[in-house]
């Protein structure tokens, strides 16, 4: 059987759903993956188990999303391991990472680097937020970003919390941004010979999954309750949730409840630090977090949690969105002009190329605007077209 991808080799170090669930498809279509784990215990997500418990010893979690690839374990940070790595990397057409951001380059195997080794690479990173701006040293998670970016805000029953999806789509969502902007990247490459830096992220994608509601929301002045019917999560164990502090909401994502304990003075959070006591008791675990939390403004928490590396953001509806300073930096918001509705304010390009960067250079088109065109690009006479549309044909 012939493969589409067959002969291309991918160095992959990505771990969680961005990047494996993205370097998955590539295996599929026929890739060669190589994923880069840590001697002995490998990607993190092996340990990770599913409402406490795994399937033969393995995690479901990354079962489900590491298919069709070899495993190399490497110590990233021995010399030699760097040495094979660059001997890897020679023979290579694509890296992929989502490590936060200058991880990597601290170990001498960011993109200068290696594109020192191999000048055609293509190299695609993901991330929470981007490689720079305002919260680029942020936790880069499902939840947050949900939380983040007006995806919790918007979801679940009227009256309810803001409420996060059933399933890490955020997650999901970009892995398929990351597979398909190393497909654009290798075809630029195929033509060029021309290598190239491309950034994904957690934040973009999500702000551009909205792209219908927050165009709608930009551009016209009507505004929505949320239905009161509602989703949930139903196999995460707490802390994972949004909790109402003194002046809003924040999320709270995979935390030791032991290290949370320690943080909101709740000593008997320990008792349930492990996975399947966090899973077991999350009905009796959310409640005692929650009271304490609601005695304090969402920046205290937020704030407070960070000092200890814990995942939890702030949620934020589109308003908080309009004044964001990563939606900002990234320019996710742009101004088009349109022949029938003037000035229109859509989503920006949410992936960045370093060597090829998109543009939007037409507006959503009318119905047929180009049939003239395109079909006169294809040779058809004005005469055919005309007798096209005479007849329905187009």
């Amino acid at each position: 059987m012939k493969m589409a991808l067959e002969g291309v080799r991918v160095i992959d170090f990505t771990q969680m759903m961005l990047g494996p669930w993205g370097t998955q498809f590539l295996g599929d279509m026929g890739a060669e993956v190589i994923k880069i784990e840590r001697p002995r215990v490998g990607e993190w997500e092996r340990s990770l188990p599913a409402m406490g418990e795994f399937v033969g010893g393995e995690s479901p979690f990354f079962l489900a999303m590491n298919r069709n690839k070899k495993s190399l374990t490497v110590n990233l940070k021995d010399p030699r391991g760097r040495e094979i790595i660059y001997q890897l990397v020679k023979t290579a057409d694509l890296v992929t990472e989502n490590f936060r951001p200058g991880v990597l380059d601290k170990l001498g195997l960011g993109y200068e680097d290696l594109r020192a080794v191999n000048p055609s690479i293509v190299y695609v990173a993901g991330s929470g937020y981007g490689p720079d701006g305002p919260y680029v040293t942020r936790p880069g998670q499902d939840l947050l970003i949900q939380a983040m970016s007006g995806l919790a805000a918007n979801t679940g029953k009227a009256g309810d919390l803001p409420t996060p999806a059933g399933t890490s789509f955020v997650d999901a969502s970009t892995a398929l941004m990351l597979a398909f902007s190393a497909m654009v990247a290798l075809f630029h490459k195929e033509r060029t010979g021309e290598g190239q830096r491309v950034d994904v992220n957690l934040f973009s994608t999500a702000i551009a999954l909205q792209c219908q509601e927050l165009v709608a929301f930009m551009n016209i002045s009507k505004r929505w309750q949320r239905s009161a019917s509602g989703i949930g999560s139903p196999w995460l164990a707490a802390p994972f949730g949004i909790y109402q502090t003194q002046d809003g909401y924040i999320a709270i994502s995979i935390n030791s409840l032991a290290a949370l304990g320690e943080l909101l003075e709740l000593p008997q959070l320990a008792a349930y630090d492990s996975p399947e006591l966090s899973y077991e008791k999350r009905d009796e675990i959310k409640p005692i977090i929650q009271e304490r939390v609601k005695t304090n403004t969402s920046a205290h928490w937020v704030e407070l949690l960070s000092t200890r590396d814990l995942w939890c953001a702030r949620v934020q509806n589109f308003d908080d969105l309009m004044n964001d300073p990563q939606v900002n930096h990234n320019e996710l918001i742009q101004t088009i002009d349109h022949p029938v509705a003037g000035p229109i304010r859509v989503i920006g390009i949410p992936v960045r190329f370093s060597e090829t960067p998109g543009t939007i250079r037409l507006h959503p088109p009318l119905v047929g605007e180009h049939n003239d065109a395109i079909l006169s690009e294809l040779g058809y006479s004005a005469e055919q077209i005309d007798q096209f549309k005479a007849e329905g044909v187009i």
